[in-house]
Parts: C-alpha cells; sequence; structure tokens
C-alpha cells in the first residue's frame, strides 16, 4: 500500500514540477517571439528588436545584485519566498504587459514605447533571477525530477511556437486609391487569428499555473527528500558546515586548472558564441528577413524556437560529442555560424533591396535558413561547452561561462543597438512603395 501511495506522490510531483518548469521558457522566449507581430505596431518599427535588445539584456544587473547578496547572507534560506514572488511580478508583469503594450508616451517630440520596454524590463529581471534558484531547488527532489524540469521547458517552448503560429502573421495588400489625377498605394493589413493581447493574457495564464504548481509543492513539500521536510534553516547550516571545507578544497584545486591557457580558448569560445548569436544577430532579424514578407519574419523566428529543442534532442543523441574527445568542434561550430551571421549581414545591409527580392518565397528561405541554422548551432555550442565547464570545473567552470555568456551577450546587444538605433546604417523596406531594385 506504501509503495502505491509513493509511486503516486511521484506521479503527482512530476506533473507538478512539469508544470512549474513552464516559467523557465516564458521568461526566455514569450516577449521577443511576437516581435515579428509588434514591429509592424510600434513607433520603434525595425529597430524594435535592437532596442528590446539591450533593454532585456540591461536586466542582468539583477543577477549580478543576487550573487552579490549570495556572498553576504545565505540566499538559500529565502529560496522559497524568492521564487513565489518571482513568478508573482511575472504573472502581473504579464497581464500589464497585456492591457499596455501599445501605448506610447511622447518624449522629445517622439513616440516610445516606454510601457513596452518597461514590462519587458520587469519580466527579465524576473528571468535574470529565475535562473539562480529555479534548478536548486528542484535539487530537493529525486533526481528524476531534473528531467520533469527539461520536459517543462521543452513543452513551454512548443506551446509558443503553437501559439504564435496559430495566430499567424498580418498580411499586407496595396489597395489603389485615387487622389485627383495620381493614384497612389494605400496598406491594408489582414487581422490576426487573435490580438497581441490575446497572447499575452494566455502566456500569464500559463505563468499562474506553474504559480500555483509550486505553491503546492513549497506549501506540502510533497516528494521533497526527507531531508527537506524538517527546519531548512537548521538544515543549511548544517549542510554549510559540512560542505564549506570540501568546496573551499574543490575551488582552490579547480582555479589551478581554470587558470591553463588552453582553457581560455574555451571561455573566449562561449563569449564569441553569445556575442554574434545571442548579442548581435536578434537585432538584425528585421532588416534580413522582414524585407521578404511578415511571413518569412514570423516563421524564422518560430523556426528559431524549434531550433533550439532541436539542439537539445541532438546533444541528448550524441552525448559523447565533448569537448575532451573534440577539441576543435566548437571553434568550427563558431567559424561555421561566423561566416553564416557574415552573410546574413550582407543581406540585412542589402535592405530594402537584398537578394532574390522579386522571389520572395525563395529569398526569404535562404534567410530564414540562415537565421535559424545559425541559432541551433550557437545553441549546441552552447550546450556542449556548457556540459564541459561543469564536468572538468564544477562551480567554478559554470561560473566563468556564464560571465562569458553574459559579457557576450552584452557587448553584442549594446553593438547591434549603436549600429541600428543611433548609425542607422541598415534601411527599412515599407510596404506599398515602388523600390527599383
Amino acid at each position: 500500500m506504501s509503495r502505491f501511495v509513493e509511486d503516486n506522490s511521484t506521479t503527482i510531483v512530476f506533473i507538478l514540477i512539469t508544470i512549474f518548469a513552464l516559467c523557465q521558457n516564458i521568461f526566455f522566449r514569450s516577449i521577443d517571439i511576437e516581435l515579428p507581430v509588434m514591429v509592424q505596431e510600434l513607433p520603434e518599427g525595425w529597430s524594435l528588436p535592437a532596442i528590446f535588445n539591450i533593454v532585456s539584456k540591461s536586466a542582468i544587473i539583477f543577477m549580478i545584485i543576487l550573487l552579490l547578496l549570495n556572498h553576504i547572507i545565505n540566499l538559500h534560506l529565502y529560496e522559497t519566498i524568492s521564487i513565489i514572488i518571482i513568478l508573482s511580478i511575472s504573472v502581473v508583469g504579464l497581464i500589464c504587459l497585456a492591457l499596455t503594450w501599445n501605448k506610447t508616451t511622447l518624449i522629445e517630440n517622439k513616440y516610445h514605447s516606454t510601457y513596452f520596454l518597461f514590462f519587458t524590463f520587469v519580466i527579465y529581471s524576473c528571468q535574470y533571477t529565475g535562473i539562480l534558484l529555479f534548478l536548486p531547488y528542484i535539487g530537493r527532489y529525486k533526481l528524476v525530477m531534473i528531467r520533469a524540469f527539461f520536459l517543462g521547458d521543452a513543452i513551454s517552448s512548443g506551446s509558443l511556437a503553437g501559439l504564435a503560429y496559430a495566430q499567424n502573421s498580418p498580411k499586407s495588400e496595396c489597395i489603389p486609391i485615387n487622389q485627383g489625377n495620381q493614384t497612389i498605394l494605400i496598406e491594408k493589413k489582414s487581422s490576426l487569428t487573435f490580438s497581441v493581447e490575446t497572447y499575452f493574457f494566455i502566456v500569464s495564464g500559463m505563468m499562474l499555473g506553474s504559480l500555483i504548481c509550486f505553491l503546492i509543492l513549497s506549501i506540502t513539500k510533497i516528494g521533497q527528500n526527507k531531508t527537506n521536510e524538517n527546519d531548512e534553516n537548521k538544515l543549511l547550516i548544517e549542510e554549510d558546515n559540512q560542505v564549506e571545507e570540501i568546496e573551499k578544497k574543490e575551488n582552490l584545486m579547480n582555479k589551478r586548472q581554470f587558470n591553463l591557457s588552453n582553457d581560455i580558448s574555451y571561455l573566449f569560445a562561449m563569449f564569441w558564441c553569445c556575442f554574434t548569436t545571442y548579442g548581435f544577430l536578434p537585432g538584425l532579424q528585421t532588416y534580413a528577413l522582414l524585407p521578404y514578407s511578415p511571413d518569412i519574419y514570423q516563421k524564422t523566428i518560430i523556426g528559431v524556437e524549434v531550433s533550439y529543442v532541436f539542439a537539445q534532442i541532438f546533444c541528448a543523441i550524441f552525448s559523447k560529442l565533448t569537448v575532451v574527445k573534440y577539441p576543435k568542434l566548437v571553434h568550427i561550430f563558431n567559424l561555421i555560424s561566423t561566416i553564416l551571421i557574415v552573410w546574413i549581414c550582407i543581406i540585412a545591409k542589402m535592405s530594402p533591396c537584398p537578394p532574390f527580392i522579386n522571389n520572395p518565397l525563395l529569398g526569404g528561405t535562404i534567410s530564414g535558413l540562415l537565421y535559424t541554422i545559425v541559432n541551433g548551432l550557437s545553441h549546441i555550442n552552447y550546450i556542449i561547452l556548457n556540459v564541459y565547464f561543469q564536468e572538468e570545473f564544477g562551480k567554478i567552470g559554470l561560473f566563468w561561462g556564464c560571465v562569458a555568456l553574459q559579457i557576450g551577450m552584452t557587448f553584442g546587444a549594446l553593438i547591434i543597438f549603436m549600429l541600428t538605433v543611433y548609425f542607422n546604417i541598415y534601411k527599412e523596406r515599407f510596404a506599398c512603395v515602388d523600390y527599383q531594385c
């Protein structure tokens, strides 16, 4: 009888953790997967992805603050309440985003999407702080529950892609109108299957589901290891005393290993991978994809989301594909990605007359495939390098890998922001305008 109860509780916990884990990808991808629709509605226009990119990356300041606080106080004592606060703020933030995403304010005679950018900053602040708390909390459960966490992550990724696909993209039609002796073309856009507001309300509902499941897990403590059923404060103090000396020895050994010059190349590989693909490239998406059609743009962003799932499956199947066994592999992947990004940059720079513009399906397919392949390759690199840092150097390796990741993304986002917003080196292609290409 007790075995039956235990099996049932394990199944319930697995389901609860899977639903809780939906929040992970909602934080990371729920807003930018909707950019293809919002770009054509907000005053920033085609520069919106670059502005969104720099705003979302600047939210990393909250992760830095949390890391500093961790050296002052034991954040594990406040892990549960911190996650509840993060998820609650996210639910409210997504609802506010649904209600205010298209509201603008006039600043220096220009309209700006201040509400959208502010709530984007809030949600990404929750994401960066949540990164440091979610997986450690899952450590309270049986090892199999980590599979539930990543299953939830994959489900949310597929759900977001499915939502965006079901929403469809607005189709543009040029309607001729006579004005005196002239005939001008006016753009008419088709309606979406459901609105941006509805999309964000659905996503906020998914986030609310994550919050409810986490509340059930934290209040009932169902399925937690027995050591977690007691008072957390006493436990953590005891664990700290027991583990402190071991960690000091490990850290000293790791530091000696990590100072070897041949490991710097892998840190740079992580930096370059994140600089080009996660920092720089997102700001180019409109100029490389939207000239062909809004549909090409949207389907490519959905394809990128799917490529992340395939990258995870690829790394799971070919788990022996490691840095230790194939030390030059990550550099080869980075080289291929860099060549493809240069190609994408050329396409973006040629806007409003990119290659094959007279055959939008062909040109858009080529540009979309390039964009998707680069993201897939870089995500494989990201996974392989993180596995290497963890296996070879433990916590200190993951820490410096994370530093390289964040520096790369931030610098990439900053550079493309300057190029698109301040120097304006990339040009838009307006609908219903006759370009001599």
